[in-house]
């Protein structure tokens, strides 16, 4: 991290600073392939690599339980999906009253269909990734970076999961779309921002405006309108993209980039770009259908650890099939 990025993301800092332990290993015995159902269903393999430690920077927030579900049929968040795996959820509730206001409030997000199938069918599986991304904020390791390896492979997807199961369990958490290639997630949440986050970083608009809270559902989303400018890697390298971080870091629990594909050369410079500049602490890739290759892995972790943000490993999507990125 640079010495601008520690002097901003400072200055949003209000408690100190922790020292980093190292990192958890979720690993052992395989585990189950889920039978395909009408949208993809992801497999789930997290491995430990090597890790570049970070300062820690600030402790968590309390959180508490939550009560009550919806009927089946209704429009209600995705955690009612959440809560049928039995997943457990932590015992206290953040702090009202905090600084960061959205510039839009809605009741809930409308969530695509395959992430209610992954909820079902998949929800103890990312519960064990929520695990260790629990354990790494608690050490100051907020930041979160998904990726693909290529595209198609489910990274939009398995970054709204994951959201949506922080959520559930109480804690603050913020999902951003980082894919300036192409942007979904206020498409796929049927959302309309009062600005885009291209617009922050370009003209300087509020940061708030480009976030939207839906409230039955816990969570916010930092998102990009469909107008993305030619010159994306100047944004994300710029000092707002800076600002972005620290604010976001010093508001949330989580914070959850959705980076695009690593291995497409048009997503590559600016996913990096984001996670340099930024100061995101750590990644997961999302791979499938097949093992990936190692050295796409090798090459991937090589390229974080020089951004100095730690690997924590792969996420199998055993029936993804390849899109445009």
């Amino acid at each position: 991290m640079t010495q601008t990025n520690r002097a901003f993301i400072k200055a949003y800092r209000t408690d100190e600073a922790q020292t980093s332990p190292a990192s958890p290993t979720i690993g052992g015995a395989a585990r189950p392939q889920v039978p395909a159902a009408s949208a993809p269903v992801v497999h789930s393999s997290v491995a430990t690599s090597a890790s570049v430690e970070r300062s820690a920077l600030y402790g968590p927030r309390p959180t508490a339980p939550r009560t009550g579900n919806a009927t089946a049929n209704e429009k209600r968040p995705l955690s009612s999906f959440i809560a049928s795996t039995g997943i457990a959820r932590l015992n206290s509730e953040p702090a009202e009253g905090d600084f960061f206001r959205p510039g839009t409030t809605l009741a809930s997000f409308h969530w695509p269909e395959v992430c209610r199938t992954l909820s079902r069918h998949c929800g103890e599986q990312l519960g064990r990734v929520v695990d260790l991304l629990v354990t790494h904020a608690a050490a100051g390791r907020s930041l979160v970076g998904v990726l693909s390896l290529t595209p198609g492979r489910g990274a939009t997807t398995t970054a709204l999961c994951l959201a949506a199961q922080l959520a559930e369990r109480r804690r603050r958490v913020v999902l951003v779309d980082g894919n300036f290639r192409n942007p979904r997630l206020a498409n796929w949440l049927k959302v309309e921002p009062t600005a885009g986050w291209q617009d922050v970083l370009k003209h300087g608009a509020p940061l708030t405006n480009a976030v939207v809270r839906a409230t039955d559902d816990r969570l916010d989303l930092l998102a990009l309108g469909e107008k993305i400018p030619k010159d994306s890697l100047r944004l994300v390298s710029g000092l707002q993209a800076v600002v972005t971080a620290g604010v976001l870091r010093h508001a949330y629990d989580h914070v959850l980039l959705d980076a695009g594909a690593f291995l497409d050369s048009a997503s590559q410079p600016i996913a990096l770009e984001l996670i340099r500049n930024m100061g995101i602490d750590a990644a997961i890739a999302v791979t499938g259908p097949g093992s990936a290759d190692p050295r796409e892995v090798t090459a991937l972790a090589d390229q974080l650890a020089r951004s100095g943000c730690e690997f924590l490993g792969t996420i199998e999507n055993r029936v993804a099939k390849p899109q445009a990125a």
